[in-house]
């Protein structure tokens, strides 16, 4: 929910995202799943609101949430309803573009939603700050990485896409590549590393990966605080 990667390479796309949270939030659900009009959706589930910060349908439809729209607010709740159950909501609809003119987001904290259609080819991106939608379609053919405007400031988000370039020079990006680069990618400066621990039982408490090759998506895992691996395939 806090750093978000997209590479699309000319065989496969690699989608990683890193959930940073106080580890008193427990351990994250997966493989759980639900049905909804997009077909069944897989994702890791908060044990506590319900919700998550990433799903997959078998159709190839891609949600991501990050908190924090452009820069880092003050928490006022209570809130109506939880980010996550928003995110698993977006299923319901097309696409971003639907979801942006029928769902209602008064008093819902600000965050971005990122979501990625494999089958057509489409990035939306929808920033929520509170009082506003801000919504606009990305390149499917250039990588791209966001960072949470709730951590990282905007020159920590800024050299953190430069590290990103960095990543992107080497040769054979593959998905181990990525995971690497989401488990090691920074500086040596942890408070604001790709994983980071700011430690005060802040910290990125699991990476999750999808790959789409051809039809086949593989979503896997990677839970650090339970020290779980498990890997979905959607067919």
């Amino acid at each position: 929910m806090c750093t978000l990667t997209f590479v699309p390479q000319s065989d496969n796309i690699i989608i990683s995202s890193n959930r940073d949270e106080h580890i008193s939030r427990g351990n994250s659900l997966f493989p759980v799943h639900s049905k909804t009009k997009s077909g069944k959706v897989y994702f890791p589930q908060d044990p506590m609101a319900g919700g998550t910060w990433i799903a997959v349908s078998a159709s190839g439809k891609i949600s991501v949430l990050l908190n924090g729209a452009f820069e880092k607010h003050k928490h006022r709740p209570p809130y109506r309803l939880s980010r996550g159950i928003i995110l698993l909501d977006t299923f319901a609809f097309g696409d971003l573009l639907e979801f942006e003119k029928n769902y209602d987001l008064n008093q819902i904290e600000p965050f971005t939603l990122v979501q990625f259609h494999t089958e057509a080819k489409k990035i939306y991106e929808l920033r929520w700050d509170g009082q506003s939608k801000y919504i606009k379609t990305l390149d499917f053919t250039t990588p791209h990485i966001w960072s949470s405007s709730t951590l990282y400031s905007k020159e920590i988000r800024s050299q953190r896409e430069q590290w990103f370039d960095e990543c992107l020079k080497q040769n054979n990006i593959d998905l181990q590549t990525m995971l690497n680069f989401h488990q090691f990618g920074g500086n040596g400066e942890i408070e604001n590393a790709i994983s980071m621990n700011r430690g005060n039982g802040l910290q990125t408490v699991s990476i999750s990966q999808i790959e789409v090759i051809s039809n086949q998506l593989n979503f896997s895992h990677h839970n650090f605080i339970g020290k779980k691996f498990n890997t979905v395939s959607i067919p």
